[in-house]
């Protein structure tokens, strides 16, 4: 039997996972929904998993919820389900253990009432909505320094008629929405316009190679009479079409 013994350790395959370079991170993404009942931009805090691939330009964002793959249940036999924070477990729990309670609100990076050094102020006081700032009370307000009940009160106000601006804007919405529906019904009509003129000026194309006095026996070979004289081609091809509807472009 030849040796097989090697003086060098044996490398193991790497996975290939293992070159990957995953990060969960928390993103701010808008909820229409809320948005659209409270009048102003409503984001929420959502999970997703930034994979990127070395070598490559290309991020994947998918939501750590979603499938990545399947694989056989050791306790089943059968196919399960493996979710991107079952597949990257590590990184996903590294993830929760730093993260912070997720916020749902109005960012303050997209109002105009305050400066970008107030809005670095507020988030190292771990303020990031306009919510949040509009309900600050007692030592937390004091916090914020003499300008704080200012800055409050500025939040409020800027809820307050974002509030009174929503059944405009959902008027305005509808508005909308009626004038792109008009706007795609005369766009068909103008279609169908076009259909019918050109039905009118250059009828079926089965007829183009036919000679006129072909298209008087076709005429005759579906029921009809053979037309006399010499009618215009024109004619006779309506004439043709009337014969057999089916023909023709109506």
């Amino acid at each position: 039997m030849a040796n097989t013994y090697s003086p060098y350790p044996v490398r193991r395959p790497q996975h290939p996972d293992d070159a990957l370079v995953v990060v969960f991170k928390t993103r701010a993404e808008k909820n229409p929904t809320k948005s659209d009942a409270a009048g102003r931009d409503i984001y929420d805090d959502v999970e997703i998993c930034e994979i990127r691939i070395p070598g490559s330009k290309d991020i994947r964002h998918p939501f750590p919820t979603e499938v990545s793959h399947w694989e056989v249940d050791p306790q089943t036999g059968g196919q399960r389900k493996v979710t991107y924070a079952e597949r990257f477990s590590y990184q996903y729990q590294q993830f929760k253990a730093k993260a912070v309670q997720t916020k749902s609100g109005t960012p303050l990076e997209i109002i105009k009432f305050l400066t970008e050094a107030r809005k670095a102020e507020l988030r190292a006081m771990n303020v990031y909505t306009v919510e949040q700032l509009a309900g600050m009370d007692g030592q937390e307000l004091k916090n914020l320094g003499p300008y704080g009940r200012e800055y409050k009160n500025a939040a409020q106000q800027y809820i307050e008629e974002a509030k009174a601006n929503v059944p405009a804007i959902q008027m305005a919405a509808a508005l909308e929405a009626k004038d792109a529906k008009l706007m795609a019904v005369e766009s068909e009509l103008e279609i169908l316009k076009t259909r019918l003129s050109t039905a009118k000026d250059e009828p079926d194309s089965q007829f183009g190679e036919m000679s006129n006095d072909q298209i008087k026996d076709y005429i005759a070979a579906q029921g009809g009479q053979r037309p006399l004289g010499n009618p215009n081609r024109k004619t006779l091809i309506r004439m043709a079409i009337d014969a057999n509807p089916h023909s023709g472009v109506l």
